[in-house]
């Protein structure tokens, strides 16, 4: 995330295309690396440490929903996300309006969220919210803590403006439809 930087409050790290926000655009993370004498964006472990978390989230969505071994696969984008409360800039960056994760990407049909720090300690603002009408629930960050939901229009939330600090996360979504299915993420040196 070093290498980029969205202009507003939001920047993206696609883990699959290698797309990061710089300004109000993407770059390709490979070549601002490279550019900047960075060999290796992540190393073995790190992608193992990814793949481990990602399988243990893909069996509780199987076990939670009563899907068939084998019949969830992962899906894309699967990004690193990192936002403050700098104003914003473009449309993109402005993750605090309630929407449903199907609208974006059709293809999602079971989102997960892990956390990489916490509310209150690393950042104000920034918790998820659940609108569901009459039954609203809130999620507040917690290093490690995963949410997992149903990507519909069930699910409407949004993130909570973030006021202070920076919060970070990562999104991992699935899919039940073989042609959206995707490999994980490859970093070659």
């Amino acid at each position: 995330m070093s290498l980029g930087g969205g202009a507003g409050g939001a920047t993206i790290l696609d883990l699959h295309s290698g797309a990061i926000s710089v300004g109000t655009k993407f770059a390709d993370v490979r070549v601002l690396a490279q550019k900047n004498g960075i060999t290796e964006l992540f190393s073995y472990e790190d992608l193992k440490l990814y793949r481990s978390i990602k399988n243990r989230i893909q069996v509780e969505i199987e076990k939670r929903w009563k899907i068939s071994p084998g019949k969830l696969k992962l899906t894309k984008p699967t990004f690193f996300s990192r936002m403050t409360g700098k104003p914003p800039t473009t449309v993109h960056d402005e993750y605090w309006h309630v929407h449903t994760d199907t609208e974006q990407y059709d293809r999602f049909h079971y989102t997960s969220l892990l956390y990489l720090n916490t509310y209150s300690t690393d950042f104000k603002g920034g918790r998820f919210m659940f609108d569901t009408p009459g039954l609203n629930h809130t999620v507040h960050p917690k290093a490690g803590r995963v949410s997992i939901f149903t990507s519909g229009t069930e699910n409407p939330h949004h993130v909570e403006r973030v006021t202070s600090g920076t919060r970070y996360a990562i999104t991992i979504p699935f899919t039940c439809d073989p042609d959206f299915a995707i490999g994980d993420p490859q970093f070659s040196n």
